[in-house]
């Protein structure tokens, strides 16, 4: 009996001992919520776009690397105003699932998906890929910033074909990326 009660009793302490960990450090996080808004309009429609990046032939992107097609979009911005009033505006590209890991857009070629081909985003005259979603979040970070005159802004970027392996097949191309606009 004596036992029995050792054991339950040490079972007992058992659950009041609360687990320890170690903390390094803290990370405190701030940000801000804007009240700034704009009409957007998306490479010639409303929030949401389509970019036709042009039919280009496979030998065109027969190497690891190349690029073709390259397509300038815009995203235009009305009707701006908040307290304060924004000065500039810039496209934040968002990382998600049709995203890869080197920032581009992931497609599909003929409704298949493909690890083959990508869509690259460029800010305009810029021979680097921006890296979709893997900016520090400030202004600019992910898609170059443009300044905000008279309550509007036009954002311009281009798009392009991008091979990420040896064998492209032809086909009907189809990507996407979400964006939000940042303000300052």
């Amino acid at each position: 009996m004596k036992r029995l009660i050792t054991i339950t009793g040490a079972i007992a302490l058992a659950g009041l001992v609360s687990h320890a960990y170690a903390a390094d450090g803290t990370i405190n996080f701030a940000g801000n919520v804007s009240n700034v808004t704009c009409t957007i309009a998306a490479a010639g429609g409303n929030t949401s776009g389509t970019v036709t990046l042009p039919t280009v032939t496979q030998s065109a992107l027969k190497a690891v690397g190349d690029t073709a097609g390259t397509t300038q979009f815009s995203i235009k911005l009305s009707s701006c105003v908040g307290t304060p009033a924004p000065t500039k505006a810039a496209a934040w590209f968002e990382t998600g699932s049709e995203v890869n890991a080197a920032g581009r857009v992931i497609t599909t070629i003929g409704g298949t998906p493909t690890d083959a081909l990508t869509i690259a985003l460029y800010n305009m005259g810029s021979a680097t890929p921006i890296v979709i979603g893997q900016g520090d979040g400030s202004l600019g970070s992910s898609g170059a910033s443009f300044d905000i005159t008279s309550g509007g802004a036009t954002l311009n970027y281009q798009a392009k074909y991008y091979a990420e392996k040896v064998g492209v097949t032809a086909g009907a191309v189809i990507g996407k990326v979400n964006y939000t606009i940042q303000y300052q």
